[in-house]
């Protein structure tokens, strides 16, 4: 395996990181990104994730993807990820090296607990997601119910969690589970505003732009109602989602039901330029969600200087306090329409859209994130597994 310069003192930890989460059938993502540049700081990862097969090896970074079935079938996508996880561990200690295992999503943090247990090495749980707020219309009582008491006890199994919101901090703080907040990262690509034709809300039509999983939690139902009220008002407004998952059909049914097929894109999955040209092209980012811990396609937003209508959902009121080119709603869809129409009728200032996208870069840049995340994972290393 190769080696590399960059890590930093000198010590070499190999991560063994399982994740849950479901992603797309790309070779090259946000989390390849990620990952490729935390294992040269590190020293190695191993990837373990969820997602149509794919086995691809980049020098530091080795990724073994394999799909998960819903529902209890995930058990045997935990079963397969433990057995890749003991293994990929144990060469890496025989090799001398300093292992951490890490969890992400609730299938990936039995998995990764498993291995620390059977390979008596610390583990970080990673939470993305503002599960110990979740409403019920997100998942139903049942599931609500099972996912908190997972979240609660695999935190206190843990050797350290990690969030990427201070309102998941305080709920787990409010239940004596401490952790540490590291908050999500923009790509560098970022780091470049997307080129755009004209500002956002300064010609005709009213171009809405959503992106993410077609999934209850993100609320696309609220926003597609939200948009049949907010067309008797602005007749020009169309919508555009990035993104796909089990509810399209769903969506696409609703759309109809709506009157608002001619005025609806689904676009499905996309890549990073082509999700750029839409931010370049919108006149409002909207987050419709129901639930989350901190959205980065909130930040991509705000580093693209395109005003945001958001819901007051977990993390993101804390984390655009100060942020005068987001408006904040309740998850309804009522205050949805009516939050796009006072934000259309009255854009806030193109000073104040660059303003926020100075602080965003200047919290949320890649490189600012990675020194957090080595930060906490040498921290991980000294400690006792929990």
């Amino acid at each position: 395996m190769a080696t590399h310069s960059t890590r930093v003192e000198g010590q070499h930890i190999t991560v063994v990181t399982i994740s849950g989460h479901r992603q797309p059938g790309l070779e090259d993502s946000a989390d390849f990104r990620s990952w490729d540049a935390l294992a040269d700081r590190l020293g190695h990862a191993w990837c373990i994730w969820a997602g149509p097969h794919l086995e691809c090896d980049r020098g530091s970074m080795h990724v073994v993807r394999r799909p998960r079935r819903p529902g209890p079938q995930s058990l045997f996508w935990v079963a397969g990820s433990v057995r890749l996880g003991v293994r990929f561990a144990r060469a890496a200690v025989r090799r001398g090296e300093t292992v951490v295992l890490n969890g992400a999503e609730p299938w990936g943090w039995l998995a990764a607990w498993t291995v620390s247990l059977v390979v008596r090495r610390p583990w970080l749980m990673d939470v993305h997601g503002d599960y110990l707020g979740l409403p019920v219309a997100s998942l139903g009582r049942w599931r609500k119910a099972v996912l908190e008491r997972a979240v609660l006890a695999f935190a206190r199994r843990a050797t350290e969690c990690r969030v990427v919101a201070q309102s998941m901090a305080d709920a787990l703080s409010q239940r004596g589970v401490p952790s540490a907040l590291v908050p999500p990262r923009l790509q560098p690509v970022w780091e470049d505003p997307p080129v755009r034709t004209r500002p956002p809300l300064a010609g005709p039509g009213l171009s809405l732009l959503a992106i993410g999983r077609l999934v209850p939690s993100k609320g696309y139902d609220i926003l597609l109602t939200a948009l049949a009220t907010l067309v008797e008002k602005v007749p020009t407004a169309r919508l555009r989602i990035v993104g796909d998952g089990p509810e399209k059909a769903r969506l696409v049914a609703l759309a109809e039901r709506l009157g608002l097929a001619d005025r609806v894109t689904f676009l499905g999955t996309r890549g990073i330029d082509d999700v750029r040209k839409e931010y370049a092209r919108a006149d409002l980012f909207v987050i419709s969600s129901r639930d989350e811990g901190l959205p980065r396609t909130l930040l991509e937003a705000a580093s693209a200087a395109v005003p945001v209508v958001a819901t007051r959902v977990g993390g993101i009121p804390a984390a655009v306090s100060g942020w005068p080119g987001v408006a904040l709603v309740p998850p309804d869809a009522g205050a949805l329409a009516e939050g796009l129409l006072r934000v259309a009728a009255s854009p806030p200032r193109p000073e104040d859209l660059a303003a926020v996208r100075r602080k965003v870069l200047a919290v949320h840049s890649f490189s600012t994130n990675l020194e957090a995340l080595g930060r906490l994972y040498r921290h991980v290393t000294a400690r006792t597994p929990a």
